[in-house]
């Protein structure tokens, strides 16, 4: 049976919903919270409507991130069950802004949009001077610039056991003996994310420097997903579009 190419561009395009788009997002997020967590050596958890953990997060990780926009009930049990296992109440991530917790002692840090953009489907060398990390040393200068970006703390975020991951490609742009841009890239059932974009230069080609690598990690027939805040202009001049929102909650204690 020959097809036309109309019937095949039907067959190669899936239409999804914003909602779905949405869902995907947060499930992508999610597998990257579960490896920087088990890079670490700490325990989680999943269902369909959340990932957890027990343990003390990683410095700018929650301890919990939604996974199901209907599921709020099952949500608050498990921000309960956190609260009672920690001593505190968790920092996390409300994937889909369904949860309103401002007089439940929880405060808003900031929010954001899930971003999609449709897959590719171009082949394309990496982009000049950018390599993939692959040893503890260029991740610690790696993680150097990504702190200097504004991600100030004494703590290492970034463990080497993330370079054995091969759903993690973490990026640097070379400058000397260090790097002037980075990301991750994480690859999951559905599509590929893009996270922890800096840019030390103040220049724009290293949003689309990341999307060229993001392209080529994995697989080009992927759709690109990420979260945007301050960022979302620049990844909207690159084809991605909002398709729902997220809320980062603290306690408000500052515990």
């Amino acid at each position: 049976m020959i097809r036309n190419s109309s019937q095949s561009n039907i067959l190669k395009h899936t239409v999804r919903s914003d909602a779905e788009k949405a869902r995907i997002c947060a499930a992508n997020n999610a597998d990257l919270y579960q490896a920087m967590f088990r890079a670490h050596g700490l325990p989680d958890q999943r269902t369909n409507a959340f990932w957890s953990s027990d343990a003390i997060a990683p410095l700018y990780y929650s301890n919990m991130t939604t996974l199901d926009a209907d599921a709020t009930e099952e949500q608050l049990i498990e921000i309960g069950r956190l609260t009672d296992q920690l001593g505190r109440r968790p920092g996390f991530k409300d994937g889909f802004s369904r949860l309103d917790l401002v007089n439940k002692g929880f405060q808003l840090l900031f929010s954001a949009s899930r971003i999609w953009a449709e897959p590719r489907r171009i082949s394309a060398p990496a982009p000049q001077d950018w390599a993939r990390i692959r040893d503890a040393s260029a991740l610690d200068r790696w993680e150097h610039s990504w702190k200097e970006s504004g991600s100030q703390t004494d703590a290492n975020v970034f463990t080497p056991a993330l370079l054995s991951n091969p759903n993690i490609h973490i990026y640097g742009r070379w400058a000397g003996d260090g790097f002037d841009a980075g990301c991750i890239v994480n690859r999951s059932t559905e599509a590929v994310g893009i996270s922890n974009i800096f840019n030390l230069t103040g220049t724009p080609r290293a949003f689309g420097d990341a999307v060229s690598l993001a392209t080529i990690a994995f697989s080009p027939d992927m759709p690109l997903v990420g979260y945007g805040g301050a960022t979302l202009n620049e990844m909207t001049k690159l084809g991605f579009r909002p398709v729902g929102k997220l809320r980062i909650w603290l306690p408000d204690d500052g515990s």
